[in-house]
């Protein structure tokens, strides 16, 4: 059945592998991205195939302003979402705050999930959609500190990274509770050589440069469970799927009920949507 299915990070790595395969079972497809020039051309390769329809929307989703831009227009476009894919990410070896006063990754890795789920929630209901997080494996420390939230002390990659996908685990958690018709679940990809790396520095960057030698999938390996839970008719939410090319083993998200309540009223204030 033809789908209008929504991709953030639509014009590299994952978000886009999806985005073409996507397009080759002729589905409507809307991306963001903030290169204007490759999101347009994009959007014309990814519209002759299979009698598909593709439109970019650019956008900076590391600020709160441009996450609602996005969401604004993309409901210009349709009123029914059958698939709503969260693949925007980055890494950043050093804090770098937004005009909100956010650490990016934050927002990038984070709030702009929570928020387009909630700007898009009627579209998601009506087209009877699910929402697939693009994510990885938990770091076992990882936690959510209210006292810094924004890491404006004692910054690091490792806590960052911990929060950040901490945060998102919780959020699906929290989102399936409050919203029982829309599925919402996190894939783990795998280790991908995309540039998401690419604010990096150091001797972190080398290592991650070595890894990819060596050690990554293709984006099109990394999306096989992004495509088998698109088909799906099962309305399991709040799963994380571990295993690349294995979306029958899953992991049921299961943090504390206060802690992650707590963060959606943070993160409702945080994106201004009370």
């Amino acid at each position: 059945m033809r789908k209008t299915i929504v991709i953030t990070g639509g014009t590299g790595g994952i978000g886009h592998a999806a985005a073409k395969a996507f397009a080759k079972e002729g589905n409507d497809l809307i991306f963001q991205g903030r290169d204007a020039e490759k999101g347009n051309r994009i959007a014309g390769e990814l519209s002759k195939m299979n009698g598909s329809t593709a439109t970019f929307i650019a956008a900076d989703v590391s600020t709160i302003d441009g996450i609602k831009t996005f969401a604004a227009e993309v409901k210009k476009l349709t009123t029914e979402i059958g698939l709503l894919i969260h693949s925007s990410g980055t890494f950043n070896s050093e804090r770098r705050e937004t005009k909100d006063g956010f650490y990016e990754s934050f927002t990038v890795n984070y709030l702009c999930k929570f928020m387009l789920d909630h700007l898009l929630l009627e579209e998601l209901k009506k087209g009877k959609g699910r929402v697939i997080n693009v994510g990885a494996r938990l770091m076992k420390n990882a936690a959510i500190n209210f006292d810094d939230l924004q890491m404006k002390t004692r910054y690091s990659i490792s806590k960052s990274r911990g929060q950040n996908m901490l945060a998102v685990y919780m959020h699906a958690q929290e989102f399936t509770k409050r919203n029982h018709s829309i599925p919402i679940n996190i894939i783990n990809p795998g280790f991908v050589k995309t540039n998401i790396y690419r604010n990096l520095k150091g001797p972190m960057k080398l290592f991650m440069s070595i890894l990819e030698l060596f050690m990554s999938n293709s984006a099109e390996e990394a999306i096989v469970n992004i495509l088998e839970l698109a088909q799906t008719d099962s309305k399991d939410s709040g799963y994380f799927y571990p295993t690349v090319a294995k979306p029958a083993i899953k992991e049921k998200i299961d943090f504390d009920a206060s802690v992650a309540s707590r963060l959606w009223d943070e993160s409702l204030m945080m994106g201004k949507l009370n």
